[in-house]
C-alpha cells in the first residue's frame, strides 16, 4: 500500500496540535536513527576501505580541495 506524501499531509493537518507535536517528535527520532545507520555504514566502507589500503588520506585542506576538484 502506497502512501503519498500528500495524503500524510492532509492526514497530518487534521491532527490536533498536541499530536502534531508528538508526530514531529517522533519523526524527528525516527530520522536521527536513520542518519545515525547511514554514518555507521559510511564508517564501515571507510574502515573497510583503509584496511585494503583503498582509501586516500590527505595532508593538509588544498590536497583536499585539488582532489574533490579532480572527480
Amino acid at each position: 500500500m502506497a502512501v503519498t506524501i500528500n495524503k500524510i499531509v492532509e492526514e497530518f493537518d487534521e491532527l490536533s496540535l498536541e499530536d502534531k507535536q508528538e508526530v514531529k517528535e517522533i519523526l524527528d527520532k525516527v530520522y536521527i536513527e536513520a542518519r545515525r545507520e547511514e554514518i555507521r555504514k559510511n564508517g564501515e566502507e571507510a574502515r573497510l576501505l583503509h584496511k585494503e589500503a583503498k582509501l586516500e588520506s590527505f595532508d593538509n585542506a588544498d590536497d583536499v580541495m585539488k582532489s574533490l576538484m579532480a572527480d
